[in-house]
């Protein structure tokens, strides 16, 4: 009998499962959110990164604030 070489290990089901070796799915996911994230970015950071008007942060803290004096007329709290 002649020497042959060793075949190669079949990888066992755990080994295929293991985060080294993700499934297809999870990696087609990964690529997709990155891609959606890159479009949102380039879409919409120029308008994220603008200042926010003055109206709306008052209009948010009075919100706020009338929200706080319901919960507190609510648990029977003196405003």
């Amino acid at each position: 009998m002649r020497n042959q070489p060793a075949r190669p290990r079949r990888p066992t089901d755990q080994e295929l499962s293991s985060e080294e070796n993700p499934p297809s799915e999870e990696t087609d996911r990964d690529v997709f959110v990155l891609w959606l994230r890159g479009c949102l970015r380039a879409a919409f950071d120029r308008v994220a990164s603008e200042p926010v008007p003055e109206d709306l942060l008052r209009m948010i803290e009075e919100d706020r604030a009338e929200r706080e004096r319901l919960r507190r007329k609510r648990l029977g709290l003196p405003e």
